[in-house]
């Protein structure tokens, strides 16, 4: 199969075709997740190479790997999943943190959604936009986390909360406490609220 036919595949067959070694599949499947992975890792981390090299090594180890790889439906919850790991590794070894570390010392409060949202919702006036933002960097980086894999990464409730390793409650109550503490803060439109929280249920 040409490099042109696997752009109409679905995830499963370029899946399979990669971890059968095939250097077309595995291009696209680069060039149409290098950038949720980018950006990402750079809410995660604030060293621009370190995010450039995990993301590098990431898809080095899944080639050397990929006979040994499990089936997936979804390429991008498997790219994200084993891109935090690889990415989290390195922060730790940079940092010299324990392994039992908590992920608040890991991710020292670096997790932003400020750039999605002021697109999506480019509508609204300049000031509201920026106090959005303002809001949003005060939650805690974990609610940022939740919303970012649903609002740029496209994951569902059910992969957010594998992703994540929590329970699919644990999901939908964190997302509803963060768009509660949007709405109580700045007594945001209930149409955008609705909009966010209609996508995740």
């Amino acid at each position: 199969m040409g490099f042109v036919e696997f752009y109409n595949a679905s995830d499963s067959f370029i899946w399979d075709k990669f971890r059968e070694g095939n250097p077309n599949a595995f291009e696209i499947i680069y060039e149409r997740h290098i950038g949720v992975l980018a950006n990402y890792g750079k809410r995660m981390c604030e060293d621009p190479e370190m995010v450039k090299d995990a993301i590098q090594d990431m898809f080095v180890d899944l080639w050397k790997s990929r006979n040994n790889l499990n089936k997936t439906d979804s390429i991008k919850f498997y790219l994200l999943k084993a891109y935090r790991r690889n990415l989290i590794k390195k922060i730790i070894a940079a940092k010299k943190i324990q392994s039992h570390s908590s992920e608040g010392e890991i991710y020292n409060g670096g997790f932003t959604l400020s750039h999605e949202l002021s697109i999506i919702h480019a509508e609204m006036e300049q000031a509201k936009i920026n106090q959005l933002n303002q809001q949003l960097e005060e939650l805690p980086p974990r609610q940022k986390e939740a919303l970012f894999l649903r609002f740029y990464g496209g994951l569902n409730c059910t992969e957010i909360s594998e992703f994540m390793e929590i329970s699919h409650q644990s999901v939908l109550n964190m997302v509803y406490r963060a768009l509660e503490t949007l709405r109580k803060t700045m007594g945001f439109k209930a149409f955008l609220l609705l909009s966010v929280w209609g996508y995740l249920v």
